[in-house]
């Protein structure tokens, strides 16, 4: 293996810049990356006091709501400030004279909201004239975090609604309300359990943080580097054996971390180089680690940060998600990974060389013992231990454990190294939640989301598949340039009592949306897991986004069946309706592969396509009679096959 200061790749594999490429994609990796010695010392004092004082809560309680919420925006808006700088033109290696005034502000207004919240109680909830002022100001920072950290797409949605909850009583139609005046607007989003401290940001002061910890120590203790080569080392050598990597990669990594982007960063950068060595197009290449990476957000036990947001809107243990998303999962990746196989074998793609390959053996020997925390976690969370408590005891584990050996000893050094990181990797995540505070706010203060409802129910003239056609619309649309955490915030928000309305049940419903928010980086024309690809693979985002759609395509159908049917969330009356169900979904996603390829031992005529996607789509779909369809379609398809190869073997005789 060799290495440079960006990635570690294989000999031969080539290196890129990861980080560059992640911030031409990505607002939130646009931060400051080298400091001056003293502005390094303050960032890691503010981290390490950041880190522990949520390991303390996380194990020991919190104090009064309000008051944690704003500690945690707090932290977060200090270090937005040191690391996220204002323009192209502010200093790269220090904050600047506005940067500073900012921290100062935001620690003054932080002591202030906790300082003020007890005399606020007593007085039954009757706001003076400073905490108007505060608060005011407050709002202005969260804004212009998320400026700096996230991007205009949620800022102009912010400043829209903000807008809108004031200017209702001008606006036209159904979208006209009373409106509201710019203290009572202040009111709700800084002194309610809504707004800023509202439930998003209840999340990420919870859940959110400590499994951003958990994931940076477990990545830190090595077990990133274990899954890697260990799904080197196994499938390398198999046919098409690199891009098959980095759907198994993708998937392990994704059990740890529920960014797709960042996971394309990660395992891309030695995957796609491997992928172009062996003979895959660089676009395909791209695609292919963009497509995997998108599955990591749904990928059991820890998944995406929205769905531990799932779990707390729908006053769920976080548990019952985790084990409802195993299916659909598991669907997701195995169309990605039969897509791969199939191209593979059609372009007569082998796998590694041996030379190539990591020592699986010296890997797990030196790592294999830091698997242990991810079955600790799973254990406690299936034993009903909250997310906080599990998270915690992993947290503590994780540090013994990694102790055993040198390769993955958490020692001081180390420990920092988390900490700042930690911090670092919740601020754009925390940002985010808290400008969607302001719209859920806006929605409930106005009640435009009960119009939208209404008349997206009009629209679809009663019938389910319509509206479901068009809340995933909304969530792709909404996912644009947003993180996933956001998108789904806002677009559950609006699109979920649009389904339950039409008697689809919340968990299906939040399902649903969820996986149309983490689909959205993947979806063109603004897809930015794609983008990142592209950018690792050398080839055009466009033609990177589409390929990488078309290999998610099961990704897309599914949310449809199990809306329908839920068996595939687990929930049915018996096992056995489960098992078909995953059964049936499994072969219609190799179908699905097969038309969509163009694929099955010979290169398929372009009018048989059809007939295994058909077939591909009977066979997901819930239901007896649809299986029946299904499998009938796929004797045909593979009956003609048959008659097509013996046609060939006669004539070339």
């Amino acid at each position: 293996m060799k290495k440079n200061k960006d990635v570690v790749t294989p000999e031969g594999a080539g290196t890129v810049d990861a980080d560059k490429i992640m911030q031409k994609a990505e607002v939130e990796s646009r931060y400051r990356r080298y400091f001056l010695p003293f502005w390094k010392i303050v960032i890691a004092v503010i981290s390490i006091a950041f880190i522990s004082y949520h390991l303390y809560t996380a194990r020991f309680g919190m104090p009064e709501t309000i008051k944690h919420r704003s500690l945690h925006v707090g932290f977060i808006l200090a270090l937005v400030w040191l690391y996220f700088p204002a323009t192209s033109k502010s200093p790269k290696n220090r904050p600047s004279f506005v940067d500073i005034g900012l921290f100062f502000v935001t620690v003054v207004v932080t002591v202030y909201t906790i300082l003020s919240r007890d005399a606020f109680l007593i007085r039954a909830g009757v706001a003076t004239l400073d905490n108007y002022i505060f608060g005011g100001i407050l709002i202005l920072l969260v804004l212009e975090a998320c400026r700096r950290s996230v991007g205009w797409q949620l800022l102009a949605l912010g400043v829209i609604f903000l807008l809108y909850a004031y200017f209702g009583r001008i606006m036209p139609g159904v979208l006209s309300h009373r409106g509201y005046t710019i203290q009572r607007i202040i009111y709700q989003m800084y002194l309610t359990g809504q707004g800023i401290f509202g439930i998003p940001i209840e999340v990420s002061s919870t859940f959110l943080i400590i499994f951003v910890i958990l994931a940076s120590v477990l990545e830190r203790s090595g077990l990133g580097k274990l899954f890697n080569d260990l799904a080197l080392g196994l499938g390398g050598r198999m046919t098409g054996g690199p891009a098959k990597v980095a759907v198994v990669a993708s998937a392990l990594i994704g059990t740890i971390s529920g960014s797709a982007a960042s996971n394309v960063a990660t395992t891309g950068a030695f995957t796609i180089p491997l992928m172009k060595k062996i003979g895959y197009k660089p676009h395909f290449a791209g695609a292919v680690e963009a497509a995997a990476s998108t599955g990591g957000q749904i990928m059991p036990p820890i998944m995406g940060s929205a769905a531990f947001i799932m779990a707390e809107f729908l006053g769920m243990k976080y548990i019952s998600i985790a084990a409802a998303a195993v299916i659909p999962a598991l669907l997701y990746f195995a169309s990605v990974f039969f897509q791969i196989d199939l191209r593979a074998r059609s372009l007569g793609l082998k796998g590694l060389a041996k030379e190539d390959l990591p020592d699986v053996k010296s890997t797990v020997f030196r790592y294999g013992h830091m698997i242990f925390p991810m079955i600790v976690l799973v254990y406690l969370m299936i034993e009903g231990r909250t997310p906080l408590y599990a998270a915690f005891y992993t947290v503590l584990f994780t540090v013994i454990l990694s102790w055993v050996r040198k390769e993955t000893r958490i020692d001081l050094k180390a420990a920092r190294d988390v900490a700042v990181n930690s911090a670092r990797s919740s601020l754009s995540i925390g940002v985010a939640m808290a400008n969607a505070g302001f719209i859920i706010a806006v929605l409930a203060m106005t009640g435009i989301g009960a119009i939208l409802a209404d008349n997206i129910v009009l629209l679809s003239q009663g019938r389910l598949i319509i509206a479901l056609v068009l809340c995933m619309v909304v969530a792709i649309i909404l996912g644009m340039g947003l993180p996933t955490s956001a998108c789904y915030v806002i677009a559950a928000s609006i699109t979920v009592p649009i389904l339950t309305k039409m008697g689809v049940q919340p968990f299906q419903a939040h399902f649903f949306v969820f996986y149309y928010a983490c689909l959205s980086t993947i979806t063109p024309p603004v897809a930015l897991a794609a983008y990142v690809g592209a950018g690792l693979a050398g080839a055009k985002s466009s033609t990177v986004g589409w390929t990488a759609f078309k290999l998610a395509l099961a990704g897309f159908i599914v949310p449809f069946f199990f809306v329908y049917s839920p068996a595939m969330l687990l929930i049915a009356d018996s096992a056995t309706q489960i098992i078909w169900a995953a059964v049936t979904g499994l072969a219609g996603t190799f179908l699905l592969a097969v038309g969509v390829e163009g694929y099955l031992t010979i290169k398929l005529p372009i009018w048989l396509r059809p007939v295994f996607i058909v077939a591909a789509l009977m066979l997901i779909m819930p239901g007896v009679t649809s299986d029946l369809i299904g499998l009938g379609l796929t004797v045909v398809g593979w009956v003609t096959i048959q008659m097509i190869k013996r046609n060939r073997t006669a004539a070339a005789a």
